[in-house]
């Protein structure tokens, strides 16, 4: 048994030489990989690991074939993660090989190894050395492949010479690679460029084309760094762009004119013609955009000149081509230049058809880049014509497409704030009907925003993330409250149209709260804009009907307590979410809009029921019980968290309570409360017992509804948009009794039901609170000119903060008081929140056990019948607000594009002004930009800083070389661990020697002083002589002798050497 495997080694030493071997290749690796991947991947890790082991066996033995083929296995096996840094030596071994097989395996493996451990390239130095003096010119271009990839800093230094000797080889192929090789000799050690460089450029002037190629790609490169270099080469770089015909050599020379230009832009008188001429001759794509781009990005075409516009002219003939392809990258790189060109000039943008075509058309791209680069100029298509069309383009790409029913969040983001930039510019100058724009603005509000009430981004993405909602929020809301601000035509229309189906439905608050702030905000500032109606262009105000809206819309908020009296269900949710409502910017506003909407309601009291200057008091009663409401709603925010809500909350309870007082009327308020609860509770039962006999209805006739097709929009409205409905009917009602009963009701009224006189706090004061002023839009730099008094310390502490503002309260936590109402709630019979069905509903949208009654999908052809706005302004003014912002009933959007669409109806209005103080030339200064941070630097980039920071003018003896190899200069680190060494053993010494000879020291001094009798001449010269040597090196000898050969008085003074020296004193 024994002789058996001394026999088959002899056997399989024999039958290598024929290509016979036993050991596992690295292709019977990848099969035995492959095969237990399939079965798990515990076996494919054991696999692995055995396939490693027999790695290490096959190293130790001393056939190279073998430890090369372990080698190449062992490269291969780097990719799953397993370190090879231990074999680093036996890769230098297959390196230095004679066969040219082993030594490529060895640099292949050197390539992936040594890289990340440089100080082992040392020993690889010589190796590299012998390569590339090889007669083999194979040889020495795998030695030049692998310098170029594992060159460091101490290699570069010693191999430069030998790479340097390349360049003049016989063979184009090694004259090539040394030219290459030299690019990264040249990042890892700048200096070389001083005495290498015009070497370099001699390949200029090479037979060989590739040469000349290679050279030019590295002086491109390097001059992006530092071109400072190659100025005085520029005419050697324009010979070689006139006589050669290599298109790829042209593309290198115009990114090398590209980088010059920065620095020398004289260059463009010899530059342009030359280059114009090739766009003239030439018919590759990459050619003509490489000479569009150094045009553009190179600065030779400016917005003042004549000439360069014919230019710029040419520019974008030549790029129409690149859109009528189907390559992507072909329009993208097109688009790019295109919008560098209209930067520049863009009036070329309406003078030229096809670039408004291309731009409108990359907006439409299914190519999400594509769509992006065409956002970022499509600002300069809008005019007063288009820009109807341009914002219906817009809104399009914000419906999802039926093979892809995801858009992104941020390209919604990006698409809001083109419309709202384009729309808003010049002060809204291209805007041509004001009515369309609302419109439109309520459409990105469904797009973006409501996403859960737009029937056709219902069920086809996510919600949006919670800060771009917010951002889009922001951002339309202000919008409504400019547009409102500026143009004072367009007001009732807002009220109309937005703030009252706002205002009346729970889903934009729950979804959208921050624009609701701004909602909110237009309906108090406004507040006598409701009731305004159009009757053929004329508006006409009628009071009836603006105090039905107010009313309806007062109870909508502050009808809380209907619901918890009647306990039949949440009627009146904008109520409930306003109260717990978390955000406070939401909450003030909402404040001060009630007490303005309290305003508003009294001052239609006073206009449709004063009679000589009297008010009945049933009316007095009902504004008294509009006073009650608001108050005990207030009452849910003086202790709110946020100290802005508690004081404005406080503030104008204590007020209302004073005009409540001011009102005396007894037990008046209670008779109404009764009513109006008797009035819901009907209201409330009898739309329970009906819309239980509708749904009846609706399951049978449901499916002939699916047939015909019909939008019954109308008819699905809510219970609290019905209640608000009935209000406004009711209040209309009542007053077209009132002409009639008043004069009757006063004779039967006891004295002190009779008709009053409204307290001079709520007729006069209240009103002065908001209409002493107009409210004109003001300029974003007004503040600034403003000068701040000389007497004024903005950072002067007024008082200091009291120490129990930093002590904690024991107050109960956000949690359980949530828990607690939620409590309180479910005792009193409510129904529960709708954003916890929410939740829950979307916690439960993906699990698969989980049924959801989800409605049928849409057909995929919904698409194509959406937005037209249209002479919106006409057709939204007949259909009830809650019909306004949806999709029904929006005409189709021609399939042809040849077709034109109908134009909106312009129309002129009165567009206010930004008013400011002082010269509007005084703008503040841009707020300081945050730094960036700094990104990691990555591996895969080469660090190019030395150099942009090379000047081959300066002097060489400037430049300190360091005669050591590495950074840390392990000399010096000797020498001062050295130093430290003797420092610290001398101390020790001195310690221990004074911790020793301390006592007797003392007395040797208290005894020897008296009983000298020397000659002072004698002293005072030695001592003199010792104080004035300088030198430390005297000075380290002195101390480090020992004190027992010292003279006594010198002892005593040379004891305390940091302190100043005493003076001996010598007795008689």
């Amino acid at each position: 048994m024994s002789s058996f495997p001394i026999q088959s080694s002899v056997v399989l030493a024999r039958l290598k030489p024929f290509g016979i071997s036993m050991e596992k290749s690295l292709s019977d690796l990848i099969k035995g990989i492959r095969a237990h991947s399939k079965e798990s991947p515990e076996s494919l890790l054991e696999f692995l690991n055995d396939a490693v082991n027999e790695c290490r066996d096959e190293l130790n033995t001393t056939d190279l074939e073998v430890k090369a083929t372990a080698i190449l296995k062992l490269t291969y096996l780097e990719m799953y993660g397993f370190d090879m840094s231990w074999c680093n030596f036996h890769i230098l071994e297959v390196m230095s090989s004679s066969k040219f097989q082993q030594k490529r395996i060895g640099y292949l493996a050197a390539i992936q190894s040594l890289k990340s451990e440089p100080e082992l390239l040392i020993l690889a130095t010589n190796q590299f050395k012998k390569d590339l003096n090889s007669h083999n010119h194979v040889e020495v271009g795998l030695a030049l492949s692998g310098i170029a990839t594992i060159v460091s800093p101490a290699l570069a230094k010693d191999i430069l010479d030998d790479v340097t000797m390349k360049l003049s080889h016989s063979k184009p192929y090694i004259r090539k690679k040394a030219v290459l090789a030299l690019f990264k000799v040249f990042l890892q050690y700048p200096e070389s460029l001083r005495s290498t460089l015009p070497r370099v450029i001699e390949k200029l002037d090479d037979t060989d084309v590739a040469v000349v190629s290679a050279t030019i790609t590295i002086i491109c490169e390097i001059s992006k760094k530092n071109p400072n270099i190659f100025v005085s080469y520029l005419p050697k770089f324009f010979a070689i762009l006139e006589d050669t015909s290599n298109n790829w050599l042209i593309i290198r020379i115009l990114k090398l004119f590209l980088s010059l230009l920065r620095i020398e832009p004289r260059m463009k008188k010899r530059t342009l013609p030359s280059i114009l001429g090739l766009l003239g001759k030439t018919e590759a794509t990459s050619l003509v955009y490489e000479c569009i781009n150094c045009i553009v990005n190179g600065g030779m075409i400016s917005g003042g000149s004549s000439k360069d516009k014919d230019v710029a002219k040419l520019c974008i003939d030549h790029l129409m081509k690149f859109f009528d392809t189907r390559d992507s990258n072909l329009k993208f790189v097109g688009l790019l230049a295109l919008i560098k060109i209209l930067e520049i000039f863009p009036a070329f943008i309406h003078k030229n058809a096809d670039v408004s075509s291309i731009i409108m058309q990359c907006l439409t791209d299914g190519d999400m880049i594509i769509k992006r680069k065409a956002l970022e100029i499509c600002h300069y298509l809008a005019t007063e014509d288009n820009m109807a069309l341009l914002v219906k383009t817009l809104l399009l790409q914000l419906v999802p497409d039926t093979s892809n029913g995801i858009i992104e969040d941020g390209l919604k983001l990006d698409i809001t704030k083109k419309i709202l930039q384009i729309a808003s510019a010049d002060n809204y100058a291209n805007i041509p009907n004001f009515k369309w724009y609302i419109t439109a603005l309520k459409e990105l509000v469904n797009l973006t925003l409501l996403t859960d009430t737009n029937k056709f981004t219902k069920s086809s993405a996510p919600a949006l993330p919670r800060r771009i909602l917010n951002t889009i929020a922001i951002m339309i809301g202000r919008e409504f409250q400019s547009v409102t601000t500026r143009v004072p035509s367009i007001r009732p229309f807002v009220i109309n149209k937005v703030v009252i189906e706002y205002a009346s439905k729970p889903m934009p608050l729950e979804a959208c709260p921050l624009l609701m702030r701004d909602i909110y905000w237009i309906m108090g500032e406004y507040v006598h804009d409701f009731g305004v109606t159009d009757n053929d262009g004329e508006e006409d105000q009628d009071v009836a009907i603006a105090l039905g809206q107010k009313v309806s819309i007062f109870n909508n908020i502050v009808n809380v307590y209907v619901d918890k009296h009647l306990n039949l269900g949440t009627h009146f949710l904008v109520s409930i979410k306003l109260i717990h409502l978390r955000e406070p910017r939401v909450i003030t506003i909402v404040i001060d809009a009630l007490i303005k909407l309290l305003s508003g309601i009294l001052a239609d009291y006073k206009t449709m029921y004063t009679k000589d200057d009297k008010i009945p008091f049933e009316k007095v009663c009902e504004i008294g019980y509009f006073l009650t409401k608001l108050i005990s709603y207030l009452e849910h925010w003086q202790q709110d968290s946020s100290f802005e809500v508690q004081e404005r909350c406080l503030s104008w309870l204590e007020y209302l309570k004073l005009c409540l007082d001011a009102l005396d009327l007894g037990d008046g308020i209670d008779k109404i409360q009764t009513e109006e609860l008797l009035y819901y509770t009907d209201k409330f039962l009898s739309a329970s017992s009906e819309g239980a006999d509708q749904n009846s209805e609706d399951e049978a006739g449901s499916e002939s509804a699916d047939d015909s097709g019909e939008n019954d929009d109308s008819d699905d409205s809510d219970d609290s948009d019905d209640s608000s409905d009935d209000d406004i009917t009711s209040t209309c009602e009542d007053v077209d009794q009132t002409d009639e009963e008043q004069n009757s009701k006063e004779l039967t009224e006891p004295s002190d039901q009779a008709p009053r006189h409204l307290p001079a706090i709520l007729s006069e004061v209240l009103p002065s609170f908001f209409q002493s002023y107009q409210l004109n839009p003001i300029s974003v730099t007004a503040q600034s000119h403003i000068a701040l008094p000389d007497d004024i310390d903005l950072d002067l502490q007024i008082e200091p903060v009291p120490n129990f503002c930093f002590e904690t309260s024991p107050n109960v936590s956000e949690d359980e008081s949530s828990t607690e109402q939620e409590e309180d709630d479910e005792s009193r019979g409510n129904t529960p929140d709708i954003a916890a069905q929410r939740e829950r509903s979307e916690r439960l949208k993906d699990d698969p056990y989980y049924i959801s009654g989800s409605s049928k999908k849409k057909s995929g052809k919904s698409k194509q019948k959406l937005l037209n706005l249209d002479d919106e302004s006409s057709r939204a003014e007949s259909m009830s607000p809650s019909d306004i912002g949806s999709f029904s009933y929006l005409t189709p959007v021609p399939t042809k594009s040849s077709s034109k669409t109908k134009k909106v109806k312009k129309e002129k209005v009165v567009i206010l002004l930004e008013e400011t103080l002082g010269e509007t030339s005084g703008s503040p200064q841009p707020e300081p930009v945050e730094e960036k941070k700094k990104k990691k630097k990555s591996n895969l980039i080469i660090d190019s800083f030395g150099l942009e920071n090379l000047d081959l003018n300066a002097p060489e003896d400037t430049v300190v070389e360091k005669d050591y190899e590495y950074d840390i200069d392990l000399t010096a680190m000797r020498q001062n661990l050295e130093k430290k060494a003797k420092k610290a053993s001398k101390t020790k010494k001195k310690k221990s020697e004074a911790s020793l000879g301390t006592g007797s020291a003392k007395k040797s001094k208290k005894v020897v002083l008296p009983e000298i009798d020397a000659n002072p001449s004698e002293i005072v010269p030695d001592t003199a002589a010792k104080s004035k040597e300088p030198s430390q090196e005297a000075t380290r000898e002195t101390s480090a002798e020992p004190l027992v050969n010292v003279e006594p008085v010198l002892v005593a003074s040379k004891e305390k050497t940091k302190k100043k020296k005493k003076k001996a004193v010598i007795a008689d």
